[in-house]
């Protein structure tokens, strides 16, 4: 054998070895490999088809959806307002998230979709179709997303929001469905930790949604998920009520935790979205028979884009200039649809300048149902009132561009908690120039992330009896875009998770 053929055979056995040490981790963590009571290993072909099967429907649902939307689109008629536009984008995206209802791969798409339609500061419909146009085409060049969804280890389908008939009315007492995804398991299949999250998600969202957004900065953390969907969305029943409701059914989904797991419950984050970050603000000072929160073993709270008020997220975003020259009407039904009321028909008889509080207070507890009556409106409808009983720390989280909740409600939120003595630790991210909800799209997520780890260091340094600084001295990192590195990563990500 000369020597040219040698170094051939050299280095394709170099070759060799250098696939069988990045594959061989890869394959045994995946569910090819299977020991049995002989600790005899064998392969599991059934999990591995059955996780191909998965995966193919996760790409061709991914591919399906986008499709869809794709042609829609384009069909639309450009001579109408932005308004009207925007409203069948979102109609047609809810369409057919109904449609993918069995994909875990849809949520997260879907509202970025959304969330981009309803961010867009667009002056005419042609620019708008064209911004959207480009995030398709950007979305169906991303396939790897299709099997980035996160899998549940449990589906709870038998949760009634029993707090919310007791404080709100029977009809209340609706049917909620939430998802759990452990950090670790046990040989039987139970979680390791002891620490969890409960994600609370935004309007036009679901709970798979939220968990695919942040769910893994908490994973990596070694905590545990619990992401419902909210009531009105996803498989639970009911509909949105803005937020005081749905901090009655964040009760009933804690006791639901601290009663399933016990011992394996001692730390629970709420962190919430929007709709959902409203939400975390009416819970924070709760009390239900004499017990708060804290007593459910909640130890900090991160709020992302909440607003303040329900009378105030209403006439902010009636009162505010319309993003084209459409109707009153179409502008109305617009602001139902990104508050996530769009069922009812409660906003057709309110206008410009008509916006008092007598209205929109009459509004709310009669045709949008919000849980209150006209005794305990002015006590419940301000979140901030929760906020002044808080006893946890809190991170504030907002984008200083958002045109849907404006930047202000988290100065207001900020400007309480410092200002309530019984909240140890207050931690603060003004994301410069970024929209509403802008984690679901994905941007700033390094400086997001890392905004998050530093507050649960912070959160369980005081669940473990230290004292902190009050206000966060956290310098947040720059923003990574992304690197030839970061792409090889996530390219062998997608190889071990298309292995199981």
């Amino acid at each position: 054998m000369n020597r040219g053929i040698k170094n051939i055979f050299k280095w394709i056995m170099v070759l060799v070895v250098v696939s069988m040490l990045i594959l061989i981790p890869v394959i045994s963590n995946a569910t090819f490999l299977n020991t049995n009571a002989n600790n005899s290993t064998k392969l599991n072909f059934s999990s591995m088809l059955e996780s191909a099967n998965q995966r193919y429907n996760d790409l061709n649902n991914y591919k399906g959806f986008l499709g869809e939307i794709s042609s829609f689109t384009k069909g639309l008629n450009t001579n109408i307002s932005v308004d009207e536009i925007k409203i069948q984008i979102i109609d047609k995206v809810t369409e057919l998230q109904n449609k993918y209802s069995s994909s875990t791969v849809i949520p997260k798409i879907s509202n970025q979709i959304i969330n981009t339609t309803i961010n867009s500061n667009a002056n005419n419909a042609t620019d708008l179709l064209s911004s959207l146009t480009s995030l398709i085409s950007k979305l169906l060049g991303s396939t790897n997303l299709a099997v980035e969804s996160l899998t549940p280890d449990v589906t709870i389908d038998n949760m009634v929001a029993s707090t919310a008939g007791e404080k709100c009315g029977e009809e209340y007492k609706v049917k909620l469905v939430g998802k759990i995804y452990y950090a670790g398991v046990d040989k039987n299949g139970n979680p390791t930790s002891d620490k969890w999250v409960y994600l609370i998600h935004g309007a036009n969202m679901t709970g798979q949604a939220m968990a695919d957004a942040v769910g893994q900065i908490y994973l990596d953390q070694g905590y545990n998920i619990l992401a419902p969907d909210s009531r009105g969305y996803g498989n639970s029943e009911g509909d949105e009520a803005m937020g005081y409701v749905e901090s009655l059914d964040v009760w009933d989904w804690l006791t639901y935790l601290n009663n399933r797991y016990g011992n394996k419950c001692k730390q629970i984050i709420l962190h919430g979205v929007s709709l959902g970050g409203a939400t975390t603000v009416f819970t924070s000072g709760m009390e239900i028979d004499g017990k708060t929160i804290k007593n459910q073993n909640v130890i900090g709270l991160v709020e992302d884009c909440g607003y303040t008020s329900l009378t105030g997220i209403i006439k902010g975003l009636l009162g505010g200039a319309s993003s084209s020259s459409g109707s009153e009407a179409s502008k109305n039904e617009l602001v139902a649809k990104i508050l996530g009321i769009f069922k009812k028909d409660d906003l057709s008889s309110i206008s410009s300048d008509s916006l008092t509080d007598s209205i929109i207070r009459k509004l709310l507890i009669e045709k949008i149902g919000v849980g209150l009556t006209e005794e305990n409106f002015d006590t419940y409808q301000n979140a901030l009132n929760s906020l002044n009983k808080c006893e946890l720390p809190t991170l504030i989280i907002h984008g200083t561009k958002d045109s849907i909740v404006p930047f202000e409600n988290s100065t207001e939120i900020y400007n309480t908690a410092i200002a309530n003595s019984k909240i140890p630790y207050v931690q603060r991210f003004s994301a410069e120039g970024e929209q509403h909800a802008f984690i679901v799209l994905g941007t700033k997520y390094n400086v997001y992330k890392g905004h998050v780890e530093n507050f649960i260091n912070q959160a369980e340094k005081i669940a473990n009896g230290e004292i902190v600084n009050k206000e966060s001295d956290y310098q947040e990192e720059k923003e990574q875009k992304t690197s030839v590195i970061t792409n090889l990563i996530k390219a062998l990500k997608l190889i071990k998770n298309m292995l199981g």
